[in-house]
């Protein structure tokens, strides 16, 4: 695992524990801050974050709650 991904799942675990449940409501809502922006790292990052508290919500077991919206879905 890079220094990146391991960052991108920190990121996610700690986004998780703070905010629960609307962690991906969270993390779409910086998605589409940084399309806005059109600041392309940045919502390359937010969505690498994204897929990645899905990836952690679903190996954990958790039910996906409907807070997740648009076209990003788990």
């Amino acid at each position: 695992m890079s220094v990146l991904q391991h960052d991108t799942k920190e990121t996610a675990r700690m986004l998780i524990k703070r905010h629960g449940l609307r962690a991906q409501a969270i993390a779409l809502e910086r998605v589409q801050e940084m399309r806005v922006q059109g600041d392309a790292a940045g919502l390359n990052r937010w969505q690498e974050i994204f897929a990645a508290i899905c990836d952690l919500r679903r190996s954990a077991g958790q039910r996906i709650g409907p807070e997740e919206l648009y076209d990003y879905r788990c």
